[in-house]
């Protein structure tokens, strides 16, 4: 429908309800246009809707997706890249160890030529030895020895008997005066014995005597027994009960004292728990409200954090884009990889813009030559120089290296340069025409100063070694830019010289022999562990002292020219000597910069760039500022995950000491629980006791009183009867000191013959023991008589055989130095057999070890190829699902925008059906003002209604809404709500 015919139907509709006085034919047309409108739209937003929800649907997959993607992409780069350094390494090694392997053959086969001469020898001199042995006759020697061992074994039998005699001898004597001591002390038992009878007859007559005395004693005594005990028995019982009283006063006195003291401490323990417990509360309270106050700017930053990750995600897929786009433009080229690892470590030393910068000084330089230094030796090891066939045909002169040979070198050298910065974060520099001749300059200057003498000499006054800055400043000077403000990266050597045999010839032949000394230059820059120097690397990555951030914009870099100034010089005193500097122009020249230094531009020309080889200094750039985006966001991602992890340890600390408080409290309010309990307790039994000490006190007197009356009873009985008591008292007293003499006697004589009968039994074991050695002693006397006669026989044989033998080494006096001799060398020979076969061993084993560990390596490169290759499909497989999910994310992006548009459309339809509700369902009768202009001045003609503007009437108010409405409609692009022909008719 066209955007009038929208205007008209509307207007008109509106107007038609105008037009007539009844209300109910006017909620008629209203409510066809409202519906109307509601069934156009109704299928359109359904749609919409399940299609933009089914796109957000799709983008959080493919969005999580991307994510999983990427993280697993980087990672496997990281793998490719330590993939590829170990195999560096293996590879190297593996040539190393292939290279010892015919050195080591050679070692087995000269060990084994050795060790079978050394056989040989030995073979020969055992058949020459035998030969001797056997012209030897071993009769009178072997004589010799016989009677030896004869003569040995009886002299060692004459010192066995001798001292088996001897033995018997000492036993005999010893049971003699065993025997002798047992015969004196059954004497001195026998005695005592004795004398035991003769008191125990007597201590019987005492007990007898002593009996009869106490019976008569008794007599008198029973009448009075009875009453004098219960007497006693009172008397005894009212001290016991008075000493018991006084005994439970003082312990019940006592225990009062400790029960008020416990009391006392009981009030000390409540009111300092009462105190601590306040105290609890209140550092409980603050300790929550931390946690409540650390655990809010816990989701803070973590909310940040999320965000962090997310921009940080997107950035390295595309660093890793950038980083694709830029290997893929130099695949054939020399390359050299920096590891994450090495960029990281080598920031933290030398970009003091890095997060996690760290100064250097004196004292930690140990610490930052042993970090680069390991990484550097990593590095070194991994990179190596590619050769190109075709450089080595193009033949090239040192000391007249034309314009063209320095350019390419020039673009070789500042390719390798710019490949290390883009993986470092930084941009690419320029090799300009205004550069290049600068470097040129200056390797023409110091040629010019160092005919004949090293170009590392420095000034030709002598002045800073290493660095001619006469040469650098001229140059600058001629190419319009301050003295002082060139930096220079020095690498000297040799291009002609000795060779192995003496030879005078020139090392660098070619174009490959020069490109080969440039990345030799650039690498020990970059890598020089050997010296632990980094100060020449800072120069080719624009950091330290030759920064080339922007003072006002950290995020920016001040344009840097590069150029390599090679220089040589004839041949003197058989050398000719190489340098390859590289020399470096930053463009600061900002107005209000301290460190700015203007350029005449007319003299250096940094409009003109020339392309590097394979120039992929766009790439570069793209791939700096991805990488830069990188590391910026990884340092807010550590910064906040630093942040995370204080936050954590905090809130981990706050809640333990919640914990903490919360257990001590517990503990505290049980233990302020117990001691008022306790307290409750002492105060009862302070009061029980004391009590009780009343009573105590109350019964003392009476106690005292009947102590007092039970003693003077029985004093006074005792005191009547007093003569009969004392007779029983001191019948009944001998009676039982005679019966304990008696029981004394009686087994002081159990225990005489007891002794008695064991040294009796004694004695005659000693006597039977006495016997048996001396019998033993007769017979090794005969015995050792014998063994004497034998010995001096084996004597005589023995002088008699030592003579023989004597006297047949005086005749045989050669033969057996020969011998001797022979022996000597034969022991030799052996020797030699084992020192031979000890090194046809260790050869043996060095060559099998080495071989086992090439063959070692070719596996372990093989794997390492395969897992190469294996990652490259990895990555390239999710580089393009990445790919393919980024474009569906795109593509929803239409969806998204078209939901967008149809739920504001919706809302404005909204506010229309408002309107014409308001004008349907109004109650308020149609005034004839309006029923008039709508009859006099008809809304729409009937010759163009296709095509006709809406007239208004009298109602201006609801015409102008109408005609709005319409235009609003238009606008939203929807489509026709009726047909034309439905039109008309209404």
């Amino acid at each position: 429908m066209k955007n009038k015919d929208k205007l008209l139907y509307v207007s008109a509709a509106v107007l038609a309800a105008g037009s007539v006085a009844g209300v109910k034919t006017t909620t008629v047309k209203a409510a066809e246009v409202k519906q109307a409108n509601v069934n156009a739209n109704s299928n359109l937003d359904l749609n919409k809707a399940s299609q933009e929800k089914q796109a957000a649907a799709q983008d959080k997959t493919e969005q999580g997706q991307i994510k999983q993607d990427t993280a697993t992409v980087q990672n496997t780069q990281d793998q490719i890249k330590q993939d590829q350094a170990a195999k560096t390494q293996a590879e190297t090694a593996k040539t190393e160890a292939q290279n010892t392997l015919p050195a080591k053959q050679e070692a087995v086969s000269s060990a084994q030529t050795k060790l079978d001469q050394a056989k040989n020898d030995l073979t020969q001199t055992q058949a020459q030895n035998k030969d001797l042995h056997a012209q030897y006759d071993t009769t009178t020697e072997n004589a010799v020895h016989t009677a030896q061992e004869a003569e040995k074994k009886l002299d060692q039998k004459v010192n066995d008997l001798t001292g088996q005699v001897q033995t018997a001898q000492n036993k005999q004597t010893d049971l003699l005066n065993q025997r002798t001591s047992a015969e004196s002390e059954i004497k001195t038992n026998t005695e005592t014995l004795n004398n035991v009878n003769e008191q125990l007859n007597k201590a019987q007559a005492d007990s007898a005597q002593a009996q009869k005395h106490f019976d008569a004693v008794q007599k008198a005594y029973a009448p009075i027994q009875n009453e004098y005990n219960a007497k006693k028995a009172n008397a005894e019982k009212a001290a016991t009960n008075l000493k018991q009283n006084e005994t439970d006063l003082a312990q019940s006195q006592k225990q009062l004292t400790d029960l008020q003291t416990k009391n006392n401490d009981l009030a000390k323990t409540v009111n300092d728990t009462q105190g601590q417990l306040d105290n609890a509360n209140k550092d409980l309270a603050n300790a929550k409200t931390d946690v409540s106050q650390s655990q809010t700017k816990l989701n803070d930053v973590q909310n940040q954090s999320n965000d962090i990750n997310g921009k940080l995600t997107n950035a390295i897929v595309k660093r890793d884009q950038a980083k694709s786009a830029l290997d893929s433009q130099s695949e054939n080229q020399t390359k050299i990889i920096i590891t994450p690892e090495f960029n990281k470590a080598f920031h933290k030393w030398n970009d003091n813009h890095d997060p996690n910068y760290v100064q250097w000084t004196p004292e930690n330089d140990a610490e930052m030559v042993k970090e680069l230094g390991a990484l550097s030796k990593q590095e070194a090891e991994m990179n190596h120089f590619e050769h190109n066939a075709k450089d080595k045909e193009q033949k090239i002169d040192m000391m007249h290296l034309t314009y063209e040979q320095r350019l390419e070198a020039n673009k070789f050298g500042i390719n390798l340069v710019n490949q290390i910065r883009t993986q470092m974060g930084k941009k690419p520099v320029k090799l300009t025409v205004g550069s290049l001749k600068y470097a040129n300059d200056v390797a023409k200057y110091y040629e010019a100063d160092h005919p004949k003498d090293s170009f590392s000499n420095g000034n030709v006054d002598g002045s800073h070694p290493g660095h001619d800055t006469k040469a650098i400043n001229k140059a600058l000077v001629e190419n319009g830019v301050k003295p002082g403000m060139g930096g220079e990266a020095g690498y000297y050597g040799v291009w002609y010289g000795d060779d192995l045999y003496g030879h005078s010839t020139a090392y660098i032949n070619n174009m490959d022999d020069l490109k080969h000394e440039i990345y030799n230059a650039v690498t020990r820059w970059m890598f020089n562990y050997e010296q632990g120097e980094w100060e020449h690397a800072s120069i080719v990555v624009s950091m330290q002292l030759w920064d080339n951030t922007n003072y006002k914009n950290h995020n920016e870099e001040d344009p840097t020219y590069f150029g390599f100034a090679i220089m040589a010089n004839g041949p003197y005193n058989g050398n000719g000597d190489l340098g390859i500097n590289l020399e470096t122009i930053v463009d600061n020249t900002i107005p209000g910069n301290p460190l700015s230094h203007p350029i005449d531009y007319n003299k250096f020309n940094v409009k003109d760039v020339i392309p590097t080889d394979t120039d992929n200094s766009q790439a570069g750039q793209v791939y700096a500022a991805a990488q830069n985006e990188v590391n910026n966001l990884q340092g807010q991602k550590n910064s906040l995950d630093g942040q995370i992890k204080s936050l954590h340890d905090h809130l981990a600390q706050s809640q333990n000491r919640v914990n903490d408080l919360t257990k001590t409290i517990n503990d505290l309010s049980t233990k302020l629980s117990n001691a008022k309990t306790e307290q409750a307790t002492v105060q009862g039994q302070i009061g029980q006791v004391s009590k009780h000490v009343d009573e105590l006190k109350a019964a003392q007197p009476a106690l005292v009183q009947a102590r007092d009356n039970t003693a003077k009873a029985l004093a006074d009985y005792e005191q009547t009867h007093a003569t009969v008591l004392n007779d029983y008292n001191s019948a009944k007293s001998q009676l039982d000191q005679a019966n304990n003499k008696l029981q004394s006697a009686t087994k002081a004589k159990d225990e005489a013959e007891k002794v008695l009968n064991q040294n009796k039994a004694k004695l005659a074991n000693i006597n039977q023991e006495l016997a048996a050695v001396k019998a033993q002693l007769a017979d090794l006397t005969t015995k050792l008589s014998d063994a004497k006669s034998s010995q001096t026989s084996a004597k005589a044989n023995l002088e008699k055989a030592q003579a023989d033998y004597d006297n047949y080494v005086n005749t045989h006096k050669d033969l057996i130095d020969s011998i001797a001799k022979s022996d000597k060398e034969l022991a030799a020979k052996k020797e030699a057999v084992r020192v031979a076969q000890s090194a046809y061993d260790k050869a043996s084993q060095e060559y099998e070890a080495a071989k086992k560990e090439a063959d070692k390596l070719a596996n372990k490169v093989k794997d390492l190829d395969q897992s190469i290759t294996k990652s490259q499909e990895t990555i390239k497989s999710l580089t393009n699902r990445i790919a393919s999910n980024t474009q569906i994310i795109e593509n929803n992006k239409q969806v998204h925008a078209q939901a967008a548009k149809l739920a504001a459309r919706k809302a404005f339809d909204a506010q229309i059906n408002k309107a014409l509700d308001n004008v349907v369902y109004g109650t308020k009768t149609i005034s004839q003002h309006t029923v008039k202009a709508a009859t006099v001045k008809p809304a729409v003609s009937t010759k163009n209604t296709k095509h006709a503007l809406p007239q208004t009437g009298a109602n201006d108010k609801l015409s102008l809404f109408a005609a709005l409405a319409g235009l609003s409609l238009s606008s939203i692009g929807l489509g026709s709500l009726v047909s034309d022909k439905k039109r008309r008719r209404n």
